[in-house]
């Protein structure tokens, strides 16, 4: 049966449209609303609030308090030039700490945040890469992660400024300066008289606690009367880098625990706010509460988590609603001073007043870290939904245990041989062997199939115009030989790999154990860093800072900022497959098909090409090297098939032989005596 590139064509044209549907179905499932002027839209406005509950008790201690005058001047006291605060420490050492967070003093957010275990670029000779940055927004005011942004009293007409030049550094008591601070900030009455003080405390002891960060925040009642705070901004992490060379994977995420127990994860892409600023609230459920909220980008999260109190699930987030921002942070790239980036927003809502001495206490949990499997799938992350993080990268079309079972194989491997690279080409080798029985099947069939050609061409000549009748023979011809009359049978090797192509891009793309790893070390240049194009040839090297961009391509390989030898040599692969495949030589007997033989011999390889071109290099070494095993492996084959062959006709000939001499000469029979009638 030959191959018809109308039918292929055809096919390619359904896949494109099924992408392209799903794209669209993804923008419709995330809709977002619009904020005003660049400002978070709270969807608990002050008039809107409902009113508020019963004191719940005071706290122990008698604070400082003050008698309030009617209609008189509240405002922010304000502290200039407060020094930063550094947490942490920058070393490598498991039992010490995993980054040095720097908390800035004006904002009392955080100003930058190191970790001790990563780098920015593989060629960078120390640790410490920049998870959390500080920002500007639109009117270039500063903003960083953990930042109060504004704040709101009952009864007040005045929403009071808490983002800089507010903040006080107070020492906790018993623990080292490195350790744990306390910044505070007090909404004061007339010329001094405190009426509200806002205190941020951060913790961040060393040892086994991963990647976590406690902050606390506490609004203490200065007054002689009870106080209700309506809400009160809290932005999220902000500032990361992008890591993506083929698109801005950035975004920021909100998960909620909805019916049943299930997590679901709710995402703004940040090129989906730099389209459409005026919309900007992240996609909620109908029904669940807030588990965690924060940002993202290809390797590294930081995921803000507010805690429970002893009552219940987390309730003081307004409206369990998440909003974002359009940022600026800057950049190295020359000519440019900055880069978009987004930050997330909620709004943190007091349910109950606050008494006279008494305070409001609101505990989260920060994870300042990579997005790792080995990390998520422990307590607490499993029951909060951390994996989805890993997983949200995946293609829909492929399968997640099939990627956890490659992760799996490619780190045991490693661990032997501790090269991720001869990790992948081991594993090449353990699914041809797996496959290689049904690849033999198939080069079979395939080549039974070419010797029927002649066959094949006196069907067409005698029932070309008759398609059933056509193929009712073909069948019929099959079965006579022996054949497997199933045509797929000689793509079945290359759509079983498929999926493992698909699930490798998974396992490889976003994991961050591959990341900077590569199969030659740093100084070689080329093959650092699996997890990203192989980069032979940077074009910063000749002066071109930014990416070049092809019209109707750069949307499927993005902008090209190095050559990458890697595709090249994988194109170069899958044309020698294509040329001596034994499908491609049953089709030299039929004119068209050879033709169309030979245009997909030209077309295949070039759509690989663009395909894969800004693929992570461990993917693309994966395919190549299968590429090249299959050509291996299919001339092995044919030899041995070729073998069997003439020792079948050896025999053949050797028994006929053997029969001939036994019997002696063939008699001749003598003719029967004439009749003659008369």
């Amino acid at each position: 049966m030959d191959f018809d590139i109308k039918d292929f064509l055809k096919a390619m044209l359904v896949c494109l449209l099924l992408m392209v549907v799903w794209q669209y179905w993804m923008v419709k499932k995330n809709p977002v609303t619009p904020p005003g002027d660049s400002q978070p839209t709270s969807t608990a406005p002050p008039s809107q609030t409902p009113p508020p509950k019963e004191p719940a008790g005071t706290t122990g201690g008698e604070p400082e308090q003050a008698t309030l005058v009617p209609d008189a001047d509240w405002h922010v006291r304000v502290y200039q030039e407060t020094e930063d605060v550094v947490l942490g420490r920058r070393e490598e050492n498991e039992n010490g700490f995993r980054a040095e967070i720097i908390i800035d003093g004006a904002s009392g957010g955080l100003g930058r945040v190191l970790l001790n275990d990563y780098k920015l670029k593989v060629y960078d000779e120390q640790t410490g890469y920049p998870l959390l940055t500080q920002c500007t927004d639109q009117k270039n005011i500063p903003r960083n992660s953990l930042q109060l942004k504004r704040l709101k009293i009952t009864g007040r007409a005045e929403i009071f400024d808490l983002s800089n030049d507010c903040w006080r550094v107070i020492p906790v008591e018993g623990t080292p300066v490195n350790e744990a601070v306390s910044l505070a900030a007090t909404i004061v009455e007339g010329d001094d008289n405190p009426v509200l003080e806002v205190i941020r405390t951060y913790r961040y002891p060393p040892g086994s606690r991963q990647y976590n960060l406690d902050f606390e925040l506490r609004l203490v009642n200065k007054t002689r009367r009870m106080l209700t705070v309506e809400w009160v901004e809290l932005y999220g992490p902000m500032g990361l880098v992008r890591e993506a060379p083929r698109a801005d994977r950035r975004h920021i995420a909100a998960a909620y625990r909805v019916a049943g127990g299930e997590i679901e994860v709710k995402r703004q892409q940040l090129l989906n706010l730099k389209k459409k600023p005026e919309k900007n609230e992240v996609e909620k459920t109908k029904v669940g509460s807030l588990l965690w909220f924060g940002g993202a980008n290809k390797f590294f999260t930081a995921v803000l988590r507010p805690l429970p109190g002893e009552t219940g699930p987390v309730d003081y987030i307004a409206d369990n609603q998440v909003t974002g921002e359009l940022l600026r942070m800057p950049t190295e790239t020359e000519g440019e001073l900055f880069q978009d980036t987004q930050a997330s927003i909620a709004q943190v809502t007091p349910t109950d007043m606050i008494l006279a001495g008494g305070e409001a206490a609101f505990n989260f949990q920060v994870y300042l870290g990579p997005i790792s499997q080995e990390i998520f799938e422990q307590q607490p992350y499993v029951e909060l939904g951390y994996e989805q993080l890993f997983f949200s990268r995946s293609c829909f079309c492929t399968f997640t245990w099939l990627t956890k079972l490659l992760l799996g194989l490619m780190k045991t491997t490693y661990a032997a041989v501790h090269n991720y690279g001869v990790a992948i080409i081991i594993l090449v080798l353990l699914v041809r062997l797996i496959l290689h029985p049904i690849t033999k099947k198939s080069q079979v069939n395939m080549m039974k199939m070419q010797k029927l050609q002649p066959q094949m061409e006196e069907l067409r000549k005698k029932y070309g115009n008759n398609k059933q009748e056509m193929s009712k023979r073909t069948m019929e011809l099959y079965k006579d030989q022996g054949m497997a009359s199933n045509f797929l049978l000689g793509c079945l090797p290359m759509f079983l790999q498929m999926p493992i192509w698909i699930a490798l891009f998974t396992a490889v793309d976003g994991n961050v154990a591959i990341r900077h790893h590569g199969l030659f070390p740093a100084s070689w240049h080329w093959l650092t860093d699996l997890a990203a194009p192989d980069r032979l040839i940077p074009f910063a090297w000749f002066g071109v800072t930014k990416p070049i961009e092809i019209p109707f391509l750069s949307g499927l390989i993005g902008g090209i900022d190095a050559f990458n030898l890697l595709p090249l040599l994988l194109t170069v692969a899958m044309f020698l497959q294509m040329k001596f495949s034994p499908q491609s030589q049953m089709t030299q007997a039929n004119p068209q098909a050879a033709q169309q033989q030979k245009m997909m011999m030209y077309m295949m390889p070039v759509m690989m090409l663009l395909f894969f071109y800004s693929a992570p290099s461990g993917l693309n070494l994966y395919i190549m090297a299968s590429t090249f095993g299959g050509l291996i492996e299919q001339k092995y084959i044919r030899k041995h098939i070729q073998a069997i062959k003439e020792k079948e006709e050896e025999v053949k000939v050797t028994v006929t032989g053997k029969v001939s001499e036994k019997l002696g000469p063939r008699k001749r029979k003598s003719k029967p005596p004439k009749k003659y009638f008369s």
